[in-house]
């Protein structure tokens, strides 16, 4: 994504507060062919020589073709991370320095070359190349390689115009999402990633209405990449539109961004993966040989017009289900939402899970809910999902609704 000095957007005309990112396009890819041409001058050499050298570079191509600085930086920001760099040493350089440091604590008088000499006869290596090792590990020595697969201009325009909009994304307080294909997967990549997210269904799909990172108060930075991680996914959707409330320079902006932008579709569909607290989660629940299973849950739940995507449901052997949502980044004021919202649920027993690890301000929590940190507890769960099953077998009619949540 790119850093906040370097986000450009459009003022919609006529329409004040309300913008575009100010993507690359193909007349762009002139230019932008001449600062690959210029990345690629640097394979081989240090990543000092090239910090050092290529911004001079990279502005001069913008002048001679009269384009924004910002504009050419940001595409040297992209290229930054495909040309990556390696130790250009067949020798670690950690032991190599330990090994002259040692050499050199043996003489007293200390002489420079001749702690050298010692430590590349102890080496077998000539003097040139321990001394090439010693340092070769600094993040200005390591050499440069070229990528796997050249790149063309037009694939990096549409990984600028990407990590353009994920940049704005990481200054946004709110984002709003709709989605009219691949519903379930993008919901569960935005659970997967922990987003604080509610989802409603509208005339035009599903909406994810989703926090930003401006709305609170820790791991930000965290929350701020999960969020730009998220976006591949809806891109890899058609006919999505995304509205995001940004504060750039301090000043409030609705960005508006939809299927039609030239953007990098970069990810496939995301898979109906777990996260690492599923996985162990789901594992601990097969461990205490217990008559309850834990089982993905693929249908959605409409409630008083928005849509809940649980997690998991815990069948017992009898037949009975509990849901199970495992809640990630949360506020105390989001958490008090989600479960008055899930209150009309209340015909299907329900268990939310909260890792307090990863709670974005201080508040009260609601004491319905399982709270764990980083690992939930199966134990806990299995006797929670215990206790709504004994509930519900004293109802003489359906599951009570003043029955609380765990």
């Amino acid at each position: 994504m790119l850093p906040a000095d370097q986000l450009l957007v459009t003022s919609r005309e006529g329409r004040p507060g309300r913008a575009s990112p100010r993507y690359l396009s193909a007349r762009d890819e002139v230019w932008v062919r001449a600062v690959v041409d210029a990345f690629d001058a640097f394979v081989g050499r240090s990543v000092g020589e090239r910090d050092r050298e290529l911004p001079d570079r990279v502005r001069a191509i913008a002048r001679e073709h009269g384009v924004s600085s910002r504009a050419a930086d940001g595409v040297a920001h992209v290229l930054s991370r495909r040309f990556k760099s390696e130790v250009a040493t067949p020798l670690d350089p950690t032991s190599v320095r330990a090994l002259t440091f040692e050499e050199a604590a043996r003489d007293e008088q200390f002489d420079r070359d001749s702690a050298l000499g010692s430590a590349a006869a102890r080496l077998t290596v000539s003097v040139e190349e321990l001394t090439h090792a010693l340092f070769a590990d600094r993040p200005e020595r390591r050499r440069i390689v070229a990528p796997p697969s050249p790149a063309t201009a037009a694939e990096i325009v549409e990984s600028y115009n990407l990590a353009l909009v994920q940049g704005l994304l990481v200054r946004s307080e709110r984002v709003t999402v709709d989605v009219r294909e691949h519903v379930r997967a993008v919901v569960r990549f935005a659970k997967l990633s922990g987003l604080l997210c509610t989802y409603a269904i509208g005339e035009n799909g599903t909406r994810l209405e989703v926090s930003g990172p401006l709305s609170i108060l820790r791991h930000t930075t965290k929350y701020g990449f999960a969020l730009a991680s998220f976006f591949p996914a809806v891109v890899a959707t058609t006919g999505f539109r995304l509205q995001a409330r940004c504060v750039l320079k301090g000043e409030p902006l609705v960005v508006h961004i939809d299927a039609t932008d030239r953007i990098a579709r970069t990810h496939k569909l995301p898979k109906d993966a777990d996260s690492a607290i599923e996985r162990a989660l789901a594992r601990d629940v097969r461990r205490l040989a217990s008559p309850w299973s834990l089982v993905r849950e693929a249908d959605a739940i409409a409630i008083n017009g928005r849509a809940f995507f649980p997690d998991f449901t815990l069948r017992h052997t009898d037949g009975f289900v509990v849901l199970v949502e495992v809640v990630g980044f949360y506020t105390p004021e989001y958490l008090r939402s989600k479960l008055e919202a899930l209150r009309g649920a209340a015909s299907r027993p329900l268990v939310v899970c909260v890792d307090e690890s990863l709670a974005c301000e201080d508040g009260e929590v609601p004491g319905t809910v399982l709270r764990f940190k980083k690992r939930a507890n199966a134990a806990a769960l299995i006797a929670a999902a215990d206790r709504l099953r004994d509930l519900a077998r004293t109802a003489t009619t359906r599951y009570p609704s003043d029955v609380p949540h765990f």
